[in-house]
C-alpha cells in the first residue's frame, strides 16, 4: 500500500498522533508529513471551511431541507473557490516555507 513516492497529510489531533494510528501507518509503510500543533492556517481547506461557513449562514440564514442546505453549500464553496482559494494557497505555501526555513 506504501511507498516512497508519497506522503499521507493528516492533522496534529490526539487520535492522529496515537501509538496505534502510528504503528498502522508504519506497519503499512506510509510516509506521513509531520505536522506541528496549533497549525491550521498551514492548511488551505481548513481556512476554507470557516469561509464556506460564514457564507451558508450569513445574516442567521437556516434551512429546512437537505436540498435547501445543500444548494446554499454549493454556491457558496463556487463563489468562495473562485474568490479565495489562490490567495489562501499562496499563503499556505508562504507559511510552509517559513516552517521549513
Amino acid at each position: 500500500m506504501g511507498g516512497s513516492d508519497w506522503i499521507f497529510q493528516q492533522n496534529n489531533a490526539p487520535i492522529h498522533r496515537s501509538k496505534v494510528n502510528l504503528t498502522w501507518f508504519k506497519s503499512q509503510r506510509i510516509n506521513v508529513l509531520p505536522w506541528p500543533s496549533l497549525s491550521h492556517d498551514l492548511n488551505p481547506i481548513e481556512n476554507l471551511w470557516g469561509i464556506l461557513a460564514r457564507m451558508v449562514y450569513a445574516e442567521g440564514k437556516q434551512f429546512r431541507t437537505k436540498e435547501q442546505l445543500k444548494t446554499a453549500i454549493l454556491k457558496s464553496w463556487e463563489k468562495s473557490t473562485s474568490n479565495s482559494s489562490g490567495l489562501w494557497s499562496n499563503r499556505c505555501r508562504k507559511e510552509c516555507l517559513k516552517l521549513l526555513s
